[in-house]
């Protein structure tokens, strides 16, 4: 199942210097423990500790849907943007995650009351694709700017 705690302190992690050496031994046991997944929630400032194989379970069911991930293949190419979207000597493995939606209706989760949709966040930096991520985006990014749902915020 799931467990949503409230976060206290900076960035998800509680001051460990102001934690009760029981508190701090109980955080040590969850760290330590391969059955679960602890990730903040999508919104909101909690964290969730859910059971790694329900967590799989998402992951796999997302992965698994054609319609938000595709294989694709660029073809006719300039040479200098093949040199450009050639793969780093060393790229990064990218990494898949997700951030578990439960402020959405349990009743709608992936599982009824029992495993959450999750946020898929995909993080490609100085990966085998990185270059080539950030010359779609080139064209993607102002098309968004365009969308009217678009809302731009301004630093003070």
């Amino acid at each position: 199942g799931v467990t949503t705690l409230v976060h206290a302190g900076l960035r998800g992690i509680p001051n460990v210097s102001r934690l009760l050496s029981e508190e701090r031994q109980a955080l040590r046991e969850l760290k330590e423990n391969e059955n679960i997944v602890i990730k903040p929630a999508d919104k909101g400032s909690k964290i969730v500790i859910m059971d790694k194989q329900q967590f799989r379970l998402e992951a796999q069911r997302q992965l698994g849907n054609t319609k938000s991930f595709i294989h694709c293949t660029i073809i006719n190419i300039s040479a200098k943007q093949r040199d450009y979207f050639l793969c780093p000597d060393d790229p990064r493995l990218r990494l898949f995650y997700l951030l578990p939606k439960i402020h959405k209706s349990p009743d709608t989760w992936t599982v009824k009351f029992e495993i959450p949709p999750g946020r898929p966040i995909v993080s490609d930096c100085s990966s085998a694709t990185y270059n080539v991520s950030q010359y779609i985006d080139s064209f993607l990014g102002p098309l968004s700017n365009r969308h009217p749902s678009y809302l731009k915020l301004y630093a003070a």
